[in-house]
């Protein structure tokens, strides 16, 4: 089909009209200058830009523009407005999504694990969790940062598990006490830590590298229970406080003290009150 050269100068106006309506209605969901955008966030404005200029469009063409343009134009405006612009939003509103459930909200906004987030937000709880928000250990997306196997480049038995835990909790179907199955990868404490120097200074981390990156031996045998066990779950749940640093000591180098630790896991308990007596 052959395309006359007032038709393609039609064409090239309208499209050159959507695309500034596209540009001049980006800026007017954007941020104030002082507070900067993220790569996320200017995804999720051009995606709304799109769908407001899919829409203004396809109604200016079909109640406006159908008796004045020819009829190759109106067929390649409509594909414009019906196809293109919606392919943008939907890849703006997937980037978006998956922006969206790194977040602690996202994690916070499922009952189920509002437990685990309240024991983190909590400065006296003596889990992993809760001091490594206290203490700004990791800047943001706390809850991300430690699960990254549930994002886009996680493995396939995390996508499995996770899509498990979705149809438990869609179908409201979930066994309580909620408890781990499987084991926690290293890598993911190993990530931030296997490089610092207080972390190559400890004896035992260097005598147990190989078996910790094997998985052999969890992190979380030695310094501490990540989130309340069943019985310390819930909002009113308040932990006695602990001092952090002279606990970690102990358990990365008195022996004694990490077997009274591990003997408080298998009882059900954090047994870090045996180990700061």
């Amino acid at each position: 089909m052959k395309i006359s050269i007032s038709s393609r100068k039609q064409v090239k106006s309208i499209a050159l009209f959507l695309f500034l309506s596209l540009l001049f209605t980006v800026p007017a969901y954007s941020y104030p200058e002082d507070k900067g955008i993220s790569a996320a966030e200017l995804l999720r404005q051009v995606g709304i830009a799109a769908t407001i200029v899919a829409l203004v469009g396809l109604i200016v063409v079909e109640f406006f523009m159908k008796k004045k343009i020819a009829r190759g134009p109106y067929k390649w405006l409509l594909f414009i407005g019906l196809f293109m612009l919606p392919v943008v939003t939907m890849l703006s509103s997937t980037t978006t999504l998956l922006d969206e459930t790194t977040t602690v909200e996202s994690c916070a906004s499922c009952h189920i694990m509002e437990p685990f987030v309240d024991d983190m937000m909590n400065r006296e709880s003596p889990t992993l969790a809760a001091r490594h928000y206290k203490n700004k250990w990791i800047a943001k997306n706390q809850c991300y940062q430690c699960h990254t196997s549930y994002g886009i480049h996680g493995t396939a038995e995390s996508k499995r598990d996770g899509f498990r835990h979705w149809l438990l909790y869609v179908t409201e179907t979930w066994p309580e006490p909620i408890t781990f199955k499987g084991s926690y990868p290293n890598a993911n404490c190993l990530t931030c830590h296997v490089t610092t120097d207080k972390f190559q200074q400890v004896n035992s981390h260097q005598a147990l590298e190989e078996k910790l990156k094997a998985n052999k031996v969890s992190c979380a045998t030695c310094h501490g229970p990540v989130h309340p066990g069943p019985d310390e779950r819930g909002p009113s749940t308040r932990h006695p406080q602990v001092e952090e640093v002279a606990v970690e000591h102990q358990l990365l180098e008195n022996p004694g003290a990490i077997s009274s630790f591990v003997k408080g896991l298998n009882n059900g308990n954090s047994g870090l009150s045996e180990v700061v007596k």
